[in-house]
């Protein structure tokens, strides 16, 4: 069974020639072709079976087309080193848990450029110039981290989640049905004293069974019983309720009508006696 690693915490440290030295990178720039430099990476990391073996394949492409890029820009020995390892860290944070950590191994990336492009030792040093850290930003972001979902489904295990409900009210089912070990060709003898004593034994269980599924029927019934009152008690009020809130609801309806009647005729009055003395001013 395999256990599920938890991701440890990622510490930004200068890399500087830790995975590769001066004679390394003088052996890797003395190659011609591109198979031989991934012959001495694989010899350098211990993937000789990168032919045959995918994931091992997959690295050392890594490998080979870092080192490209740094040849590409005219990077240092000390540049590259350094730029081999800060990809190869980032590539190992990824794949240290097969959950989500895109946002993790992204800040981490960004420490350990910051780790090579300040001088601040003991904690930082000044090797890539702010031009050459856009470079690299660019080329990780667009080459790594586009398919970093890729890698971590490579090289992480699958997990799989089991996912179990338990309904309240609902009692679980905790028999496990058990199959009976009999071996071919062997027959159980059973004494002829002891036949009768099982018989008796399933009679009475058979008499408490029946008296207890009578006892449940009758608890049924009368739970049943019980939930019939509720619903009808449930439905006489609810009636009830309905009722009122409709004789409310028309006695306000009729106000209103009511009053919008008397401002109605109200405004009628008004006009009619206002063009009234109107009529009478003229026949003077």
């Amino acid at each position: 069974m395999n256990v599920v690693h938890v991701p440890s915490t990622l510490k930004p440290l200068v890399c500087i020639w830790e995975d590769l030295n001066t004679g390394q990178l003088d052996r890797i720039d003395a190659c011609t072709t591109s198979e031989d430099v991934k012959s001495i990476l694989a010899e350098m990391f211990n993937l000789r079976d990168y032919r045959e073996d995918l994931k091992m394949g997959i690295i050392i492409d890594l490998f080979y087309y870092t080192l490209q890029f740094a040849k590409e820009n005219n990077f240092s020995q000390e540049q590259t080193s350094a730029f081999f390892s800060i990809v190869k860290r980032v590539h190992m944070a990824n794949i240290d848990t097969p959950f989500g950590n895109v946002d993790a191994v992204y800040t981490y990336f960004k420490e350990l450029l910051f780790c090579h492009s300040v001088n601040r030792p003991p904690y930082s040093i000044y090797i890539f110039s702010v031009i050459q850290v856009k470079l690299i930003i660019s080329y990780v972001i667009n080459t790594y981290f586009r398919h970093l979902k890729l890698y971590k489904y490579a090289y992480t295990p699958k997990i799989r989640m089991d996912i179990s409900f338990e309904y309240i009210g609902i009692p679980t089912n905790q028999l496990i049905p058990v199959e009976d070990d009999k071996v071919e060709g062997i027959e159980e003898v059973v004494p002829e004293t002891q036949v009768e004593e099982p018989v008796e034994i399933k009679q009475a269980e058979i008499t408490d069974t029946t008296e207890s599924m009578e006892g449940e029927e009758i608890e049924t019934d009368e739970l049943n019983d019980s939930k019939n009152k509720i619903k009808t008690l449930i439905a006489s009020t609810l009636q009830e309720q309905l009722q009122q809130m409709k004789v409310t609801i028309d006695h306000q309806i009729k106000q209103n009508d009511d009053i919008i009647t008397s401002k109605i005729k109200a405004v009628e009055e008004s006009v009619t006696g206002k063009t009234g003395k109107g009529s009478k001013t003229k026949r003077r």
